[in-house]
């Protein structure tokens, strides 16, 4: 019943984000986001961060914590003895890469694990229970930042990428009026404030 109802609630999500539903967006420091949800984690296979400072995106907190968690949930079930996380600055975008040195996607695997429900036999072995949904939901996500979450080459283990486009906007001081828009601002949009 439990599994059924996570099932559910994960086809709600994906559903929302495909609807293009509207979310609140805040700048947010990807590195700082990405090291509080690495030290959150307990037991199991450690997760290593090399997060520069200071690099922002606008984006829903909710929602890129939700990527996060499920890149590193998903990198610790197939890592042999570690999870590398990196966060850097590349060419107008924050650059989060998540990799372990477990076995790795064959390459013809690569874009089938984000379709929905698509589990490859290791990560059923692994986890039995698992819906199939979180890479789905992941990428949608990236998507509704104007971002992408893709796998890339690696020489060992899965190397996730997810690129969403920075911003120098800064969360408004404690105590100081101000909004945030309502969806992702990118270069060349008229909204786009002077920092």
């Amino acid at each position: 019943m439990r599994r059924l109802k996570t099932i559910i609630d994960d086809l709600l999500v994906l559903a929302r984000l495909r609807a293009g539903d509207p979310a609140a967006y805040e700048p947010i420091d990807v590195g700082a986001l990405v090291t509080e949800e690495a030290a959150a984690l307990t037991g199991g296979v450690p997760v290593h961060v090399d997060a520069d400072r200071d690099v922002r995106v606008l984006g829903n907190r909710i929602q890129l914590v939700r990527v996060i968690d499920n890149l590193l949930v998903n990198a610790r079930r197939h890592a042999g003895t570690t999870v590398e996380v990196t966060v850097r600055r590349a060419e107008g975008s924050a650059v989060i890469t998540v990799q372990d040195d477990g076995a790795g996607i064959a390459p013809q695997d690569r874009e089938r694990v984000f379709e929905p429900f698509v589990r490859l036999d290791d990560g059923r072995r692994r986890e039995p229970g698992g819906s199939g949904l979180g890479l789905s939901i992941s990428r949608d996500i990236a998507h509704a930042h104007n971002g992408t979450l893709t796998t890339e080459d690696s020489s060992r283990g899965a190397r996730f990428v997810l690129r969403l486009p920075i911003t120098d906007r800064r969360p408004p001081a404690p105590g100081t009026p101000g909004s945030a828009p309502d969806r992702p601002v990118t270069q060349g949009d008229s909204r786009v404030e002077e920092a």
